[in-house]
């Protein structure tokens, strides 16, 4: 892990990446320990690619205003608490992580209608449905005055109910 307080050049970085393997070394960073990048003053962190990273003990460690969940599960039941106890918000997996899954139900769609869709038109699918999504936790959050965590699972158990309903699988 390596870590530069004026920021690191992610094409420079990358290069080096290819010539040499991995960021050790890389001279335009130092050194750092896991503890201390998680200490970093910093308005968001996104945590993108391991589950659990966010636990009891290192959630007490984040010096940011927003937490964004870019990897499946990558805060733990007891972190989150932290989180909400410290009035660190949260943008959770199934809201700010869901762009991938989106995408694949659209190449879904498009393999099973035989269609072909310019990346334009993707993409204009992709950013509606998101922001969407986002504008309907943002809602439930402020209407409930719960965390965004809760709002999203409370959207998503109000889409489910509807869709019984509507097709009669409960009374």
């Amino acid at each position: 892990m390596i870590a530069d307080a004026g920021g690191i050049d992610p094409d420079d970085l990358a290069k080096y990446v290819k010539a040499k393997g991995g960021v050790a070394g890389y001279p335009k960073a130092k050194p750092s320990t896991h503890d201390a990048f998680l200490r970093t003053r910093a308005d968001i962190l996104i945590p993108a690619a391991l589950e659990n990273q966010i636990t009891a003990e290192t959630a007490p460690l984040l010096a940011v205003r927003l937490v964004a969940e870019g990897a499946n599960g990558p805060t733990d039941n007891d972190g989150d608490a932290v989180l909400e106890q410290r009035g660190i918000d949260v943008i959770p997996d199934v809201l700010c992580n869901a762009g991938g899954v989106i995408v694949s139900y659209f190449e879904w769609l498009q393999n099973k209608r035989s269609e072909s869709w310019e990346l334009s038109e993707v993409d204009c699918k992709l950013y509606k449905k998101i922001t969407a999504a986002y504008a309907r936790v943002r809602e439930t959050a402020a209407r409930f005055g719960v965390n965004w965590r809760t709002a999203a699972y409370v959207v998503a158990l109000a889409r489910l109910e509807k869709v019984y309903r509507e097709r009669g699988i409960f009374p």
